[in-house]
């Protein structure tokens, strides 16, 4: 009896880690290149049940037709001992491009990376945008909602510095405005596009492209980071089936609708689970009752 109690007790721990990453992705359903955690929920090991001092006879067919093996433990079933939230794997599907005619608004569009083999299986890689932590090491990120700081630097809504493809932070002259600025879709970035004499290659925004993005590790504020720094992508035609949009935005990958008919599932999974606890409670009860020798 005590197993069933567990066993409801491991589906209400696990429903609440997968409510929190289903409320987390829809607080972040309007921050550009969000991508949503998907809950992965496991069963414990499964214990296989055997009668004790009960072998196979010689000859005996079961139902499904297979011949037991003589002096073999007659096998009653499987026995499961409940579920936990494995792990939160991040779903790297692109968003929706959404103009906003801003020149430091920069979306990437990467659905034209070709597949690659990991691990033998086929993986979607993605690109990020490069920048510079606090602590000095470098995070990938998909919001590209820049802007230029006091100093001239290109930074992140986050104020993170923006990195360009020589993995330097991409600095300007404190005279140039984001008007006066051109980003193609290599990333390079021009000022004064307009004005041949002026015209001036102020730099490349650093893109890098994750072969598998499962392996990135979330560290909030929308910046992910990799235990091994990812090679930069150098020059111009270099980056396939990578390009940059500017004046867009990428919108972030959850979906409004499906997010909320799967918490209303997961709260109703969480009820049934209470429900049994209950059952249990209740029974336990009554077997005190009974037992109870009044003195």
């Amino acid at each position: 009896m005590l197993r069933g109690l567990d066993s409801a007790a491991s589906g209400m721990f696990s429903l609440e880690r997968r409510q929190e990453t289903l409320a987390n992705n829809l607080a972040n359903a309007q921050t550009p290149g969000f991508k949503k955690d998907d809950t992965v929920l496991r069963a414990f090991p499964k214990l296989l049940i055997q009668r004790m001092n009960d072998f196979n006879e010689a000859g005996k067919v079961t139902a499904s037709g297979a011949v037991q093996i003589p002096g073999q433990p007659v096998p009653i079933g499987d026995l499961y001992n409940g579920v936990y939230a494995q792990e939160r794997i991040p779903s790297f599907t692109q968003g929706s491009l959404v103009q906003t005619s801003n020149p430091l608004d920069i979306a990437i569009n990467d659905q034209n990376i070709p597949f690659q083999t990991v691990n033998g299986r086929q993986v979607k890689p993605n690109a990020f945008f490069a920048v510079q932590l606090p602590n000095g090491t470098v995070g990938y990120t998909r919001n590209g909602k820049f802007d230029l700081d006091a100093n001239g630097n290109l930074v992140t809504s986050e104020g993170y510095r923006v990195l360009g493809a020589d993995n330097k932070a991409i600095q300007l002259s404190t005279s140039i405005t984001k008007e006066d600025l051109q980003i193609n879709q290599d990333g390079q970035v021009i000022a004064y596009p307009s004005d041949p004499a002026k015209t001036k290659n102020m730099g490349q925004i650093g893109l890098a492209v994750a072969q598998n993005p499962a392996d990135l590790r979330r560290l909030g504020e929308n910046v992910y980071q990799s235990t091994n720094p990812l090679p930069l992508i150098q020059g111009n035609g270099t980056n396939p089936g990578v390009s940059l949009n500017q004046g867009f935005i990428e919108q972030s990958n959850v979906d409004l609708g499906q997010t909320m008919t799967d918490m209303m599932t997961t709260v109703r999974g969480y009820e049934a689970n209470q429900k049994v606890l209950g059952v249990y409670d209740q029974s336990l009860e009554k077997l005190y009752t009974v037992g109870r020798l009044d003195g």
